[in-house]
Formats: structure tokens, sequence, C-alpha cells
């Protein structure tokens, strides 16, 4: 009777599992035990919903197909020939996310873009080569513990805490990525638990006061007529824009309602539609030269245009780190202090949810603070 339990409870080396998927099909794969590690080998067979007889007699067959490769498998396996070889288990994590670079260059933003190539930088920093598929939540641990004891590329900073969020979030988003593509079966950074992952920190958002920006045109002036990046920047301070936005904008995404100038396009990061009024004094820093397929902006290499907008930003006074999405926290924080309501403010930034744009709220609130304490300094 024991002998009997015992055979009851001896795993089976190979298992034929399913992966749900958005079409309501159900992918198998098979998820093989070997040597302490699991591999996956997905089999390109797919169950399908079953509304009627055929539709069982199809699975039928796809599972009678499936159990046939499982049944070779497990013969291997017994024979020691070899493991389960797949394409997608010789990948490495480091092969992945170049090919997601290069594939999608075209369609994410170019911060992601710089994210992506960070995460790479460090990935070979913390294991130089590892399987996409033998990365387990241990990696991810690891990972996470690496990034909290890291210094910044090139420099003997540590990593900001705002920094290291991101770069375990670009992974779990490359690994999201492997799934959807059936290369592996499960992202293991979901297995993370709250004190295992890096929480973002709430930063305080830069942004610049309307007299900084008066300064800012000002010594800009001259430059602005000409269309420059450093004219774009001040433009975006009075309508929201990215930079992957603006500096693909032509004057045909400018929309002459009747009642005012309008900007319409599709954003590059989220793939959401906008519609942004152009104000006057938006309109006062457009340049004047127009032609209808043409940009609106002449731009450099985004380190050029970084470097141009530190320069005058010293000129015009400004002590603090511009970068060109400190434009888009000056719209949204100058239109709260102007008295718009969070909702509208969403709509025109392009913000999918609301509570993303409460950040600037916070920010606002905390300057209010900030100014009634100066009251009890004059007592």
């Amino acid at each position: 009777m024991n002998k009997q339990k015992q055979k009851e409870k001896i795993k089976e080396p190979v298992r034929i599992r399913t992966k749900s998927l958005a079409n309501g099909n159900k992918s198998l794969y098979l998820d093989t035990y070997k040597k302490g590690k699991r591999v996956y080998e997905f089999l390109r067979l797919y169950l399908i919903p079953e509304k009627t007889a055929a539709d069982k007699a199809i699975n039928a067959a796809t599972m009678k197909a499936a159990i046939a490769i499982k049944a070779k498998r497990i013969l291997e396996f017994i024979n020691g020939k070899a493991g389960i070889k797949t394409s997608e288990c010789k990948i490495s994590i480091q092969e992945w996310i170049d090919h997601i670079i290069k594939a999608k260059a075209s369609l994410q933003s170019h911060s992601s873009m710089m994210l992506m190539k960070r995460l790479l930088k460090h990935l070979q920093k913390y294991r130089p080569a590892i399987g996409l598929a033998d990365i387990d939540r241990e990696f991810c641990i690891g990972f996470a513990e690496y990034l909290r004891s890291a210094h910044a590329l090139n420099s003997p900073k540590p990593l900001m805490q705002t920094t290291q969020f991101e770069l375990l979030n670009a992974l779990s988003v490359v690994l999201n990525e492997a799934v959807r593509s059936e290369l592996i079966v499960s992202n293991p950074m979901r297995l993370l638990n709250a004190t295992e992952r890096i929480k973002k920190s709430e930063s305080m958002r830069e942004y610049l006061t309307p007299d900084e920006v008066k300064s800012m045109i000002a010594v800009s002036s001259d430059n602005i007529s000409a269309g420059d990046d450093v004219a774009a920047f001040l433009f975006c301070c009075f309508c929201g824009l990215r930079y992957s936005d603006v500096s693909r904008l032509t004057w045909a995404d400018i929309i002459d309602t009747g009642e005012g100038r309008k900007i319409i396009m599709t954003m590059k990061k989220t793939h959401r539609c906008v519609e942004v009024p152009v104000s006057e004094m938006a309109t006062s820093l457009l340049p004047m030269t127009r032609s209808a397929d043409a940009r609106v902006f002449v731009f450099p290499k985004y380190a050029v245009t970084l470097k141009k907008l530190r320069k005058t930003a010293n000129a015009a006074g400004i002590n603090k780190k511009v970068t060109f999405h400190v434009s888009r926290h000056t719209f949204a924080t100058m239109m709260l202090t102007a008295g718009a309501d969070l909702y509208t403010i969403s709509k025109l930034i392009g913000h999918a949810d609301i509570r993303t744009t409460q950040i600037y709220s916070k920010v606002v609130d905390k300057k209010k603070q900030q100014a009634i304490t100066l009251l009890d300094k004059l007592f």
C-alpha cells in the first residue's frame, strides 16, 4: 500500500500545460523539470473554444499531437540524449532587449529607448550573460538589490531611487513582451512582494515659474523666429507637448478652427490622440517660416538641445536642472495656478489616468504652503 502511494507521488519530468491567449484560444506548451531548472517549449498547437462537436474533435486531435510530442520528450529525457533545446531558450536577456530596441525604435519615445539602453548596460554589469528562459524570481530579487547599491553609468554617483524604480519596471516590461511573444510562460517579476520591489520615490517635479519663463523668452528672443529647439521648449511651456511629439510636429498638425488654432496629433508615447488649443502666447513663439508638411521646429541631437536649454536657463538667471520635460511640468503647474481643474489638464496633456495629473496638484499645494510659511518669518 505504501509503495503504491509513493508511486502516485512521483512527478512526470514533462507535463503539458496551457497558456490562455487574448483571442480565447489556449497555447499548449511542455513544462520540463531537469537538473533543478524548468524549461518551457511552446508547441505552436492551440486549443480553441468548444462551441460545436467539430471544435471538440479538433481539440482532441490537437491534444493527441501534443501527447505524442510529450512522449517523445520523456523518452529523450530518460535516455539522456538531450534536454529540451529550442531557439527561445537560447536567447539571452541582452539579445532580447537589443531586439526590442531595434524593433520599436520608431514607435517608442526617445526617453523610453534611452531607458532600455541603460537597462541593457546595467544587466550586463549585473549578470553578463543569462538566458531569457533562465530568469526567475531569484534573478529579479538580485537585480533589485544590485540597483539599490549601483552607481550611475559613467559616474561615481549612486543611482537615484526614481532611476532604480524605472530600471526595475523596464525589466518587467521586457519580460511581459517576452510572454506575449511566447518566449517565456510568465513574468517572474510578478512573484516579487512589496518589500522585494523598489518603491517609486515622491520626487519634486522641477518646473519654471511664470517669471522664469519670461526671462528665458527674453534671453532667447533672437532665436524664436527661427524656430530652434529652445523656442520649441518655450512653446511647450504653453501647450504641454512632450519632446517626442513637438520634435515631429508639422504645420499640418496645427489646425485653424476659425476661433483659434488647435494642435491635433497622436502622441508617440501613449498612442492617444490629443487636441490642444494654441494660446496667443504659444502662437507668438511659433517661427515665421511655414510649409504644410514641414516640421515646425528645428532640432539637433537631444544632447545638444539639453546643453542649449541649460545654457539659456543660466543666462536667464535660473538655477534649476532644466530638461525638456520641465516644459511639460511648467505647463501643468501654470494651468493649476491659473485655476484650471485637474480633469481639463489631464486631457490637455494626454494623461490616461487623472491620478498622474494629481502629482502636479501636490506640487502647487506644497508651494502654497511654503508661501504661507513665509508669513511666520515676518513675526
